[in-house]
């Protein structure tokens, strides 16, 4: 991530908040009294997930923007599933069953997640029903499941203001071309995936502790100046080129 005059705030939170997070989901999803066939599976897949965020996180710094993007979204699959080995419902296991048999698609899963289990949630990473925030944050990662156009210009760096010009930008096309908003925007996805899943924690475990550093994550997220409220549209905010009126590319 490049260096900036401040360290922004979510960042901060972010670093506060991850391994207390983190934490707390491993030793939640290996206590899970759920059958055999199914009680190391919301195990797994946070370890995906974080095996997935450790990949991207190596890429992300490498200037492999698209690949850690990539993996990224991977992560979206992987925590509806950890979601399942959390939330205790009482037919999160039978739930579990249909999607160890592949009769359940990540979509469905979600749908069921939306109507059983996140109107308890309350509401997203602004005033948004949480129903609403996640939708929207999956269905714009979703074009970045496979290798496209969009995910392609992930692989371009988007050069500096020449000579002060804020209406003219250049792109650098290179092999690993490392681009700092691309790094820091990819950095801030993984920020929000970990406010995602600190939220479903708490909402099946009362945690003194870990609910203010949530809260507090979730509030320097909703200010970054990549985010645009509770009106943002998520899918122009995974573009790969943004800057701001002002012409600056790399913001907090």
């Amino acid at each position: 991530m490049e260096a900036m005059t401040a360290t922004p705030e979510w960042f901060i939170r972010t670093d506060e908040a991850t391994s207390e997070v983190m934490g707390r989901i491993a030793s939640s999803t290996s206590a899970n009294s759920m059958s055999l066939q199914v009680r190391f599976l919301p195990q797994k897949a946070h370890w995906f997930l974080l095996d997935s965020l450790f990949l991207a996180n190596q890429a992300n710094r490498e200037g492999m923007h698209a690949n850690a993007l990539s993996l990224t979204r991977q992560c979206v699959e992987a925590m509806s599933v950890v979601e399942l080995g959390l939330c205790g419902h009482k037919d999160a296991e039978s739930i579990l069953l249909k999607w160890e048999k592949d009769d359940m698609t990540p979509g469905k899963l979600r749908a069921w997640l939306e109507e059983n289990v996140w109107p308890a949630y309350g509401s997203g990473l602004w005033s948004e029903p949480w129903a609403t925030f996640v939708r929207q944050f999956a269905a714009a990662l979703q074009p970045y499941a496979h290798y496209s156009t969009k995910l392609a210009q992930w692989q371009d760096q988007l050069l500096p203001d020449a000579g002060g010009d804020q209406t003219q930008k250049m792109i650098r096309i290179a092999r690993r071309a490392y681009d700092p908003q691309k790094a820091t925007r990819i950095t801030l996805l993984h920020a929000i995936l970990t406010y995602v899943l600190g939220r479903i924690y708490l909402a099946a475990h009362k945690d003194t502790e870990l609910s203010p550093l949530v809260l507090r994550l979730g509030s320097a997220l909703s200010n970054s100046k990549y985010l645009d409220g509770h009106a943002t549209d998520w899918s122009q905010q995974f573009w790969a080129m943004l800057c701001s009126t002002s012409g600056a590319t790399v913001l907090e």
